[in-house]
């Protein structure tokens, strides 16, 4: 098998940002470390009052759950599955380990939808 810590890594070289997020998430469970990243790279503050969307503080824009999950999990300057390779609870295959923050950032979603606060009017239409 091998090791998915040296197999995810961004196509460019990692940014400090996401070097300094995995040796942060280092220690911690697979869970704890999946939402860390996703608090620091989107910073959601607001959902949208009458859309499945959340406001990113980071990025400011709306998110939706497609566009959320994509850039999470594909995007060089983030790829939360490379940010967590090192967490305890990490499987050795890369696809088993995408596959698990998968299911980690969609409950993420889940949980910041139900509990920000709603914003009045969102002032243009949030990506899919």
């Amino acid at each position: 098998m091998v090791n998915a810590c040296f197999v995810l890594r961004p196509a460019d070289s990692p940014s400090g940002r996401q070097r300094s997020l995995r040796r942060r998430t280092r220690h911690l469970s697979l869970r704890t470390a999946v939402r860390l990243a996703a608090d620091a790279f989107f910073r959601f503050t607001y959902r949208a009052p009458k859309a499945a969307a959340l406001w990113s503080s980071a990025e400011r824009v709306w998110l939706g759950r497609q566009t959320f999950l994509h850039w999470a999990l594909w995007d060089t300057s983030i790829d939360i599955p490379w940010v967590v390779a090192e967490t305890t609870e990490v499987p050795l295959a890369p696809d088993k380990l995408r596959a698990m923050v998968d299911v980690e950032l969609a409950a993420y979603w889940e949980t910041q939808l139900a509990s920000l606060p709603r914003r009045g009017k969102p002032c243009w239409l949030p990506l899919p």
